[in-house]
């Protein structure tokens, strides 16, 4: 749309349209049929798509049309185009969680929880299952944070979707006080959160015997089990190796219930001659002959170091 400046001897004065001048003996400008037609049937079409009829007696309708919710209708929720936003998708995309709700039980979620906060709660441990991650957009976020008193699995739908520090894992655990967002990102829903943490290398660790404990300081734990040989001593390999040093240890019977009363154990952590790799403790059996070292003693070490 612009002013009708083709149109010879309109009469546009700078290129718009001019009062007659009496005075002066200048004449106004004109209004062609076709520039009166074409403005009221832009103003038309916009008030039509807002779904309002005409109203010859009305001057407020165009207005009326650009606040309608009918014309500025709120874009799906992954639309990717050029159209508008309105103030409610933009609440949706930045700033806000889109919805919050409460599970309690299993639950299978779909893509209509993508952008909402979920409360994990209940009593007993469920398994919540994420959409898959095939059907969702680059960039879809389900946040979870877990206040159930036993624990909740997040599963795949399909396969191995799940990225905990560059994992591929067909489920995580979260415990309660744990939180996690999962963040579709090239075909998988990458985690982000407290949850994550205990699958990050700094906090690896292996719960069972011989095992270790990592931190993201750089300290290890790590805790071993064995006997003592004839001269009293017991030498054990550790699960895995001290990158640097060991800093310390401490050795005790690891089952006293099997000694006869009278008897008692001394035993002595050697930082001495343990390594990184090894570590050695030393016992000796107390009884009513003295003190000398006992054989075939479990024993049990707990070492730290970094």
């Amino acid at each position: 749309m612009d002013y009708p400046k083709s149109v010879p001897s309109v009469g546009l004065v700078n290129g718009q349209f001019a009062d007659e001048d009496p005075v002066a003996g200048k004449p106004g400008s004109l209004i062609p049929a076709t520039w009166g037609n074409g403005v009221t049937q832009e103003i038309l079409n916009v008030v039509q798509a807002a779904g309002m009829t005409p109203n010859e007696a009305s001057n407020n309708q165009l207005l009326g049309a650009l606040r309608s919710q009918t014309l500025f209708n709120t874009a799906p929720q992954f639309d990717s185009g050029r159209s508008a936003a309105t103030a409610e998708f933009v609440q949706r995309a930045l700033g806000s969680y889109a919805s919050a709700r409460g599970i309690s039980a299993a639950t299978q979620l779909t893509l209509a929880d993508v952008g909402s906060s979920i409360g994990l709660g209940g009593t007993v441990a469920y398994t919540v299952t994420l959409p898959d991650a095939a059907s969702a957009p680059n960039g879809a976020t389900i946040s979870l944070h877990c206040r159930n008193a036993g624990s909740v699995t997040v599963a795949s739908k399909t396969g191995t979707q799940i990225s905990p520090q560059g994992a591929y894992v067909g489920a995580i655990v979260m415990n309660a006080g744990e939180s996690a967002n999962f963040v579709r990102e090239s075909g998988l829903w990458v985690v982000y959160g407290t949850a994550a943490l205990k699958y990050c290398a700094s906090y690896g660790a292996q719960f069972t015997t011989p095992g270790y404990q990592k931190f993201p300081s750089g300290l290890i734990l790590q805790w071993v089990v064995g006997g003592s040989d004839a001269n009293g001593n017991m030498t054990l390999s550790l699960p895995i190796r001290f990158p640097s040093a060991i800093l310390g240890g401490v050795a005790n019977e690891a089952n006293p219930a099997g000694w006869s009363a009278g008897n008692a154990t001394v035993w002595a952590f050697d930082l001495g001659v343990s390594t990184t790799t090894q570590v050695v403790a030393r016992v000796r059996n107390i009884d009513s002959t003295g003190i000398k070292p006992s054989t075939g003693i479990s024993g049990r070490i707990l070492v730290w170091g970094v």
